[in-house]
């Protein structure tokens, strides 16, 4: 037992090597490690000298504020120690400079050390935090900044826009104002070249813009073809209109990619910044809707939005605001217009066309609803209701007319018709209502089908697979090739109003009304003639061999009620007045 005793190692022998075994320790960390008695320095591991630059020799015996802390970091360091010395260790990311005067991202622990014989000091530890750093300053130049361009995005824009109100909120005469930019046949360009071709135009885009902005205004953009920018440093409106004549000047010239010249144009809406403009949103609005009128007006040019516009935006807002109220309650109305067999008379089906019942008792059509149905982003929801509405109302006829040709037809607009939910949204209520698919035609007018012909080619045939007819609405109105007709699923022609109005005054439009019409019979389409307002168009129709006919002559629009009396009545008799 005692020799083993005698053995052992001696405590002086144990404290050697455990603090031998320490410094190695301490040597060996990732991190730069400095210890301090007092306030000098006393140790420093060998990652201090690669982290920041000096040797040990340099560091022994110094203070840490005569040359790692900034000047500007001195009150920093001073509470860290104080906050160190009440609660033991404290941490903190920093700079810190090294040998050559530069700025090192730090993330500092800092514990206090206490060693008998020696004043109390600190044990110090720096780790490297500039990758860190760079890949947070990326994150965050992507989370504002698009991807594309480079250009501020949304939320950066309205950031700076929302400092320019509050400057301005301060002082009156800082002026400034906002442009909204979106380019004119974009769509078609991408639809025709490719998606590559038209991000490639977006970057050329928003490099023209930069160059025709001044150094000091911000150019955004906010999605797809839509741009921003703030006009700071105002004196009147007059110092917009070489800014705005320079941007249109910027787009009259083609621009060159993947060896193709193209041509697109800019539609310009400008709002200068007023008293009642409390939020950076507002101001967007207000460009937002005098880029509208620009490209109502044409487009490759730039309005100005004014007092006139202020009233039209805010019976627009309420006319949005009642709309939703409207939508939310499915509160609008249905009214069928008839069909009929020209040859017989009988009833074929009718037209679902939406009615807006507004507050003051009236009913308001179905282009109004829909044009600012598309402009507010209401249109698919509204697709949505109009299509259950006449699903379930083709149910309630389908229990006394059990001729499946008798069919309902449903208008799309072209916005609803290449919403990416379309083909997901008729599905689903398909899916859910107990009708034959083959009852429903879906008018698309022909200016929707020529807009994007290779997309609304993939979309009529997912309508078709589904059992859905395909109506094609206001046939004749752009004079379009009767060989697009070969490509496309389609069931029924509906024969443009104007195209039957000429046939009785231009024997070479009663040519065409033939021609169209025997051309629909050869690839198994029906032809339907709406409008028909007069017995001379009718006996022009039936001498051409259209199938069926609708329009005033024979009953305008009516409510559920009496389009019921018309199903009992089956065919057509007298010109039918809505009760």
């Amino acid at each position: 037992m005692s020799e083993q005793l005698g053995n052992q190692p001696s405590s002086n022998q144990i404290a050697g090597e455990s603090c031998h075994l320490l410094r190695g320790m301490v040597r060996a960390l990732p991190e730069a490690i400095v210890v301090t008695s007092g306030e000098r320095i006393i140790f420093v591991n060998p990652e201090f000298t690669q982290l920041f630059g000096y040797s040990s020799a340099q560091a022994y015996g110094r203070l840490l504020e005569e040359f790692l802390i900034p000047e500007d970091r001195r009150q920093e360091a001073t509470m860290l120690l104080e906050m160190a010395r009440r609660r033991g260790r404290v941490a903190v990311d920093t700079v810190r400079l090294d040998a050559d005067g530069n700025l090192v991202d730090v993330s500092i622990a800092l514990a206090q050390f206490d060693q008998a014989g020696l004043p109390r000091g600190f044990v110090v530890s720096y780790r490297d935090i500039r990758s860190r750093r760079q890949s947070e300053a990326r994150l965050q130049h992507y989370a504002l900044h698009d991807v594309l361009t480079g250009l501020p995005n949304r939320a950066l824009f309205l950031d700076r826009l929302k400092l320019a109100l509050a400057r301005r909120s301060r002082r009156k005469d800082l002026n400034f104002a906002v442009m909204f930019v979106d380019l004119d046949r974009f769509k078609e360009v991408n639809d025709t070249h490719g998606h590559a071709v038209g991000d490639a135009l977006l970057l050329e885009v928003a490099n023209r813009l930069r160059d025709a902005l001044r150094p000091h205004d911000t150019a955004a953009r906010l999605s797809g073809d839509e741009f921003a920018l703030l006009l700071e440093n105002l004196q009147s409106v007059e110092d917009l209109r070489p800014i705005a004549s320079r941007i249109l000047r910027e787009f009259e010239g083609a621009f060159l990619l993947d060896g193709k010249a193209l041509s697109v144009g800019a539609s310009i809406g400008v709002a200068i910044c007023a008293d009642d403009h409390q939020l950076p949103e507002q101001l967007l609005r207000d460009a937002d809707y005098a880029m509208y009128r620009a490209k109502q007006n044409g487009g490759q040019r730039c309005e100005l939005f004014d007092s006139q516009m202020q009233v039209h935006l805010i019976l627009r807002t309420e006319r949005e605001t009642e709309m939703r109220a409207l939508l939310d309650k499915r509160d609008f109305a249905m009214w069928y217009q008839p069909y009929y067999h020209l040859q017989s008379g009988a009833l074929q089906g009718f037209e679902s066309l939406l009615r807006w019942r507004r507050q003051n008792g009236t009913f308001e059509p179905l282009r109004d609803i829909l044009q600012m149905a598309d402009d507010s982003g209401m249109a698919i929801r509204l697709n949505r209701e109009t299509l259950v509405k006449s699903c379930e109302q083709l149910q309630d006829w389908s229990q006394s007319v059990s001729d499946s040709r008798f069919t309902l037809g449903l208008n799309v607009s072209a916005r609803q018709f290449y919403h990416p939910e379309m083909i997901a949204m008729v599905f689903s209520v398909l899916d859910a209502q107990a009708i034959d698919p083959q009852r429903l035609i879906f008018e698309i007018s022909e200016s929707t089908l020529n807009e994007n012909p290779q997309t609304a080619l993939r979309i009529l045939n997912r309508l078709a697979e589904r059992g859905v007819q395909i109506a094609v609405d206001n046939f004749g109105a752009q004079l379009a090739p009767l060989g697009s007709l070969l490509q496309l699923p389609v069931d029924v022609i509906k024969l443009d109003r104007e195209l039957i109005a000429s046939s009785i005054r231009d024997d070479r439009h009663l040519s065409a009304l033939r021609s169209i019409t025997n051309f629909g019979h050869s690839l198994g389409m029906r032809v339907i003639a709406q409008g028909v307002e007069q017995q001379a168009q009718m006996d022009a129709l039936r001498a051409a061999g259209c199938d069926m006919v609708q329009g005033y002559l024979f009953a305008p629009a009516v409510e559920p009620a009496v389009a019921m009396d018309l199903l009992a009545r089956g065919i057509w008799q007298q010109p039918v007045e809505q009760a």
